[in-house]
C-alpha cells in the first residue's frame, strides 16, 4: 500500500533505476502511463476507445496491474477509458478529486469501482508519496467553485520528481488554477510539462509556461484539435523542445540525470 502524506512533508529520495513514461497518442484527451523500477501508474486513461491500446501496450511491457490510477478530472477524454481497465486489469487503488459531476463517464466508472477490489481515494488536499526513489506531489484544487470549467479547473496537478529531472504534469488546468499555482510560492520549473489544457490559449497560460520555463514540452492534441499557435510561440520563445500526440505516442525515459525523449 502507499503510504500517503501531506504534499511539503514529501521526502526526497535518491533515483532508483529508470522511470519510463508513455503518453499515449489519443487526440485531445489524456492517458499516460508512468513505470518505476517495480510499480505501475497510469496517469489518466483518454476517451472510452483509448483503453484497448493502453490495455495492449500494457501488455506488451508485461504489465499485469496498476499499482494506482490517478484521474485528474472526469471529462470523456481522461476518464472515458478508466471504467474498462477497470475491469480488465486488478487495480490497487483509483486516486480522484473530490468534486461532484453528473455525467455518463462518470456514472460508468463509479460502476466500474464498485465492481473493482481497487480502494478509492477522493483528495480533498494535496498528497505525496515515493515510489522507488520517485518523488509524486499531487496538487489539489483550492476553491469549491471556479469560474470558468470546473471539471477542468478541479483537475489534480501531478508533480514527478526522479533525481535532478522534475516532470510536471498539468492536466486541463485553466486560468484560474494556473493563477493558484502561480501565487503558491512553490517552484514551478520544470524540466519537462505535459502543457495545460491541450495547448489552448487562456489569459494566464503564458506566466504559467515562464514559470514552468520547461526544457521539453508535450501537449495532447490532435489534427482536428491542434494546440494554439499563441502557446507554440511562446515556447519556442523558450527554446522548448516541442512534441504533439497527434504526431504519434511519446516515450520518456529519465536515469535520475538526464531525460530522452522518443517519438
Amino acid at each position: 500500500m502507499l503510504g500517503l502524506c501531506p504534499l511539503w512533508a514529501s521526502a526526497q529520495t535518491a533515483p532508483s533505476g529508470t522511470l519510463k513514461i508513455k503518453l499515449f497518442k489519443s487526440g485531445k484527451a489524456d492517458a499516460t502511463l508512468i513505470r518505476t523500477d517495480t510499480h505501475a501508474v497510469l496517469l489518466d486513461a483518454g476517451e472510452v476507445d483509448d483503453a484497448e491500446d493502453i490495455l495492449a501496450y500494457m501488455a506488451q511491457k508485461g504489465v499485469r496491474k496498476l499499482d494506482l490510477m490517478i484521474l485528474t478530472h472526469f471529462d470523456k477524454g481522461h476518464a472515458g477509458g478508466a471504467a474498462e481497465i477497470l475491469r480488465t486489469v486488478p487495480v490497487a487503488r483509483v486516486m480522484m478529486p473530490d468534486y461532484e459531476r453528473s455525467s455518463p463517464t462518470r456514472d460508468a466508472l463509479r460502476e466500474a469501482l464498485e465492481e473493482s477490489r481497487a480502494e478509492r481515494v477522493y483528495l480533498t488536499e494535496d498528497t505525496a508519496f515515493t515510489l522507488d526513489g520517485v518523488a509524486f506531489d499531487i496538487i489539489t484544487a483550492r476553491r469549491s467553485y471556479y469560474a470558468e470549467d470546473e471539471d477542468d479547473d478541479f483537475s489534480l496537478v501531478t508533480r514527478l520528481t526522479h533525481g535532478e529531472n522534475t516532470l510536471l504534469f498539468a492536466a486541463d488546468i485553466m486560468s484560474d488554477r494556473m493563477d493558484e499555482l502561480l501565487q503558491s510560492g512553490m517552484d514551478l520549473r520544470s524540466d519537462f510539462l505535459q502543457v495545460p489544457d491541450h495547448g489552448r490559449h487562456r489569459e494566464r497560460t503564458e506566466a504559467f509556461l515562464r514559470a514552468v520555463q520547461p526544457g521539453m514540452a508535450a501537449i495532447t492534441c490532435s489534427k482536428k484539435n491542434p494546440p494554439s499557435d499563441e502557446v507554440l510561440a511562446i515556447l519556442r520563445g523558450m527554446d522548448t523542445r516541442i512534441y504533439l500526440t497527434m504526431d504519434g505516442d511519446i516515450a520518456l525515459q529519465s536515469d535520475g540525470q538526464a531525460i530522452t525523449i522518443k517519438q
